[in-house]
């Protein structure tokens, strides 16, 4: 008989046996764990009364200090992002003000057009490989960031990770709400001549125009409402958005090159670098482009648990990064070259191209294309801040406090306390914020590096899924003391090397040392040597073997896998609609039937062949 035709038995509370058979004595251990975990007994006092109001709805699912429903693996059924949804994801960081504009930052390194497109096109194909690479604990077991950093850190060093993502996320949300509502004034503009000659009336120290803040304004109370909807659904307008973004640009470029009759002067610069200094300007324009989607990079696993099918993720995602990061970022120069000819100024932005227009002539004409611009990117704006820094922001918070912060509660947070970081000092006053931007890529990287060399190389692609919720010193990631000290020690020596010439590229009176500088202008490719390479050499004088090392769940316990993976993993399946884990195992614990059991254990032998 073929094993394939065999119909492997559903695990529940009918079968208890079974679930015994294949269960360790250390697996019921681990669980016996998570159930004291997320049993509480009824609240005595006010203040405990008040907290259990305050815990994130679970509808009946466990909850516990380590997990809530938003962090469990994702079931199947949920899994819907094809190649069009990861070609938008990744598309969307492209499709964006900053992307258009990133020419100003690459220039001013003294490259040409010529030479940053080179350097861009390097850059986005290792974004591409490095992303694939950091997919798979998402596509495999359909596991989030969160369980990502306690995996490689431990339960109780994961916090380190995810914070560092989390201030991340704060800071980039305002920036990109900024720029959102720079584009949502375009819209505004083309409703009213008033409007887009507002007069500012705050006082000279206050940096920022009165309608540039109903415009922040505005974009956030747009974005506010999205909080409400389920990450997974968001692919479908971020496609729509995509692809207006693209026609706006297209159409920038068309106008500004035919009016012009040309690509205008900045596009024939010469390049004076020496061939030395040109070689390191390729890789500071190489890391700050990657600086800028690093967060993206390292949280991937957010969004790629979502997948339906691993090579259309894979697709998806290298050509959303790879197209349209070089597009973009052409287009953008070009128009900032024709803008030069045409009004002897570069442009950089399209809210800038759009108000030279109404200013010179307030049409018809020009207030159409107005709308249509100042849409588009208000739209590919709003989704690109939502995917890569409100809700990932919003699953890293619920990684932290998982009984009162879900991915709502924790994207509303985002929303409210980005205000704080005050975006427009960013833009409109000497802030050092813009070229420390290029240093972001510090602190993700070596977690990036630290995950693939932990995921592939020290656990050959095997994790379990049941030890992500336990205290239980057996656990798999408890490490020691719920830290894995080397993943730490790799993390910070990595982040260390680059401080220095962080500190002498926003401090420019003080002299640098060029080694410092030199790790600072290719971190992108130096970080990963130092902390891979340390993380690899600890793991192997200091190795880490619990009892579970390197194993999988022989069981479906969060009933999240198709048919076709059960089979590839060797896992059989659980029906949890009869009965938790729990009660499964009180059951087996009154049920001594040696017989079911021997049954039980030769079928899941045959079944795992």
């Amino acid at each position: 008989m073929n094993t394939n035709d065999l119909e492997k038995p559903v695990l529940s509370a009918n079968n208890a046996s079974a679930l015994h058979c294949v269960m360790s004595k250390t697996d019921i251990e681990i669980a016996q764990e998570e159930r004291a975990l997320e049993t509480s007994s009824e609240p005595s006092t006010a203040l405990g009364r008040f907290l259990r109001k305050l815990e994130v709805p679970h509808e009946g699912k466990p909850l516990s200090v380590l997990r809530n429903p938003d962090l469990e693996p994702v079931p199947d059924k949920e899994r819907t992002w094809g190649f069009w949804s990861y070609f938008a994801y990744w598309g969307l960081p492209n499709f964006s003000v900053a992307t258009f504009s990133t020419g100003s930052a690459l220039l001013a390194l003294d490259l040409n057009i010529q030479q940053s497109i080179g350097a861009l096109v390097i850059a986005n194909v290792l974004i591409a490989v490095a992303t694939i690479l950091n997919s798979n604990p998402g596509i495999k077991y359909h596991i989030g960031f969160t369980l990502d950093q306690r995996m490689i850190f431990g339960i109780y060093g994961s916090y380190l990770g995810i914070i560092i993502r989390v201030g991340l996320s704060v800071v980039m949300y305002g920036y990109s709400a900024w720029l959102g509502g720079l584009c949502m004034n375009m819209i505004f503009d083309s409703f009213s001549f008033n409007y887009l000659n507002m007069k500012n009336t705050f006082p000279e120290s206050v940096p920022m125009a009165r309608k540039d803040l109903i415009g922040f304004l505005c974009f956030q109370l747009v974005q506010m409402p999205f909080a409400f909807v389920k990450p997974r659904r968001v692919n479908i307008p971020s496609i729509v958005t995509c692809f207006m973004a693209l026609f706006a640009t297209i159409g920038l470029l068309a106008y500004l090159t035919k009016t012009n009759g040309g690509p205008g002067p900045i596009f024939y610069e010469k390049v004076t670098l020496s061939a030395s200094q040109r070689s390191w300007m390729w890789l500071f324009a190489i890391t700050i482009w990657y600086s800028g989607v690093s967060m993206g990079v390292a949280n991937q696993s957010d969004f790629s648990r979502f997948s339906s099918n691993k090579m259309a993720c894979y697709s998806g995602l290298f050509i959303g990064t790879v197209l349209p990061g070089t597009f973009i970022s052409l287009a953008g120069m070009l128009c900032a070259s024709a803008c030069q000819g045409l009004y002897g100024e570069a442009y950089w932005t399209p809210d800038e191209i759009v108000s030279q227009w109404l200013n010179d002539n307030y049409s018809s004409k020009a207030r159409a294309a107005s709308f249509f611009i100042g849409i588009s990117f208000t739209g590919s704006q709003m989704f690109l801040n939502l995917t890569q820094n409100g809700y990932a922001c919003g699953m890293d918070l619920a990684g932290i406090f998982p009984k009162y912060i879900n991915v709502v509660r924790g994207t509303l947070f985002v929303q409210l306390i980005s205000w704080v970081v005050q975006p427009w000092t960013f833009f409109n006053t000497s802030s050092s914020f813009l070229t420390a931007m290029s240093s972001f890529g510090i602190f993700t990287t070596p977690i990036v590096t630290i995950n693939v060399i932990d995921y592939y190389l020290v656990r050959r692609s095997k994790i379990s899924l049941l030890d992500f919720f336990t205290l239980s010193k057996k656990g798999t990631y408890w490490y020691n003391h719920g830290v894995n000290w080397r993943a730490i020690f790799s993390l910070l020596a990595g982040i260390a090397l680059g401080i220095p010439g962080l500190v002498y590229s926003v401090q420019t009176q003080l002299k640098a040392n060029e080694g410092m500088m030199n790790y600072f202008y290719g971190y992108f490719f130096f970080i990963p040597l130092v902390s891979g390479v340390s993380y690899a050499i600890l793991c192997y004088f200091f190795p880490y073997r619990p009892e579970k090392f390197g194993m999988e769940d022989p069981i479906d316990y969060f009933n999240c896998f198709s048919e076709n993976e059960l089979q590839a993993l060797g896992m059989l399946p659980f029906d949890d609609s009869q009965g938790d884990i729990y009660e499964i195992i009180d059951a087996r614990e009154q049920d001594e039937n040696s017989d079911s059991v021997i049954d039980e254990i030769d079928f899941t032998n045959k079944a795992k062949h």
